[in-house]
């Protein structure tokens, strides 16, 4: 497969801000942070697996992290295992594990992820809204989370089966990205280093409040619609059924054929536009979630794909985890932190040439 590179013309030693620093900060690098929530679906699994390897043999990297469910690895027959807060045994708003055999090759699959650098992350168990939770609600949802996947051998009568991923998981993403004042307590508790919920314009730099690190997905453009949501499928998925005024059912997630490919080349322009401005900008973080539920009939994943492929090789661009981004900020000191988030480095010019959608489009 031909690789589109782009070069990034680079500024001289000038500083931005009211004023220069006495010692300024080196730029850091644009980290582009691509995450999965409910994975479920085994066939996205092997297909986000070979596309990354893919794209590890053109030169270019990428590793995503996936926030996975508990249900994902308690099997059907044993859902009454698992009972959240405020609600009856076996029950969640996702569908569970499905057969034995459905959790082993998942099992199986998250454990191939992890070798090959992706991160494994919670999307708590049962998929509620938990935003007026108690602490020790929260608590008791995290602690069915650890059981479930810890357990996931014996619990589903699979004696030879286990998780190697590394365990206890340490990144947290609430369903629905709604977070509660309760959640925060029991994570710290729990010893988490990061939660990814909620939403912040998309030039935010991450903040550490109380030992948690806090990640917010940004806030894009769709330029052809001129409104602003989550860089997120569902998201972009529901404002463009609007535009059209096509209804959103659970069963079906889909597109008239005429309508993919524009709302296709909409997401990935409001995708470059993100990148583009945070590149050439202030270098905040970029985060985009997507689920292993196929909205549009597929298209936010081809458009996924079309952007990892535009700008993941490019210089000074980190495609990478929750995990790696928390260890890079981690290393940092608090001076340099601060200098981030004021933009005090030195900026790269924009782009010395338009990535198109056309180009990814016929990759």
């Amino acid at each position: 497969m031909k690789k589109a590179l782009l070069l990034a013309v680079l500024l001289p030693a000038t500083w931005c801000g009211a004023q220069a620093q006495t010692t300024p900060v080196e730029r850091p690098p644009q980290f582009v942070v691509m995450s999965f929530s409910n994975c479920t679906i085994l066939e996205r699994w092997a297909e986000f697996r070979d596309f990354a390897a893919a794209l590890d043999e053109t030169g270019a990297r990428v590793r995503f992290t996936y926030f996975v469910t508990g249900i994902n690895f308690i099997a059907d027959a044993h859902r009454n295992l698992y009972q959240g807060p405020r609600q009856r045994r076996g029950y969640a708003t996702l569908e569970f594990g499905g057969t034995t055999a459905d959790v082993r090759a998942r099992v199986a699959l998250a454990n191939e992820a992890a070798r090959q650098g992706h991160e494994i992350g919670s999307h708590a168990v049962g998929h509620f809204d938990g935003r007026h939770w108690s602490p020790a609600e929260w608590a008791r949802e995290l602690r069915a989370f650890s059981d479930a996947l810890a357990n996931v051998g014996p619990a589903n009568g699979m004696p030879d089966v286990a998780l190697t991923v590394p365990l206890p998981v340490r990144g947290f993403r609430a369903p629905f990205f709604q977070p509660g004042p309760g959640l925060y307590p029991a994570l710290k508790a729990d010893g988490f280093r990061y939660d990814a919920s909620g939403s912040a314009p998309a030039t935010e730099w991450p903040q550490r409040i109380d030992g948690l690190w806090r990640y917010r997905t940004g806030l894009i453009r769709i330029p052809a619609l001129n409104k602003v949501t989550l860089a997120v499928d569902y998201n972009v998925f529901a404002m463009q059924s609007r535009s059209i005024g096509q209804p959103i059912r659970n069963d079906r997630f889909g597109f008239d054929p005429k309508h993919r490919d524009r709302f296709r080349d909409q997401m990935v322009e409001a995708y470059l536009d993100y990148f583009r401005a945070n590149y050439s900008g202030n270098r905040a973080p970029l985060h985009i979630g997507h689920h292993f539920l196929d909205y549009g009939d597929g298209i936010y994943r081809e458009a996924l794909k079309i952007f990892a492929r535009r700008v993941c090789g490019l210089p000074e661009v980190r495609c990478d985890t929750y995990a790696a981004l928390t260890d890079f900020l981690e290393r940092q000191s608090a001076a340099t932190l601060a200098a981030y988030r004021k933009g005090d480095f030195p900026r790269a010019a924009a782009l010395a040439a338009p990535i198109t959608t056309a180009q990814g489009a016929r990759d």
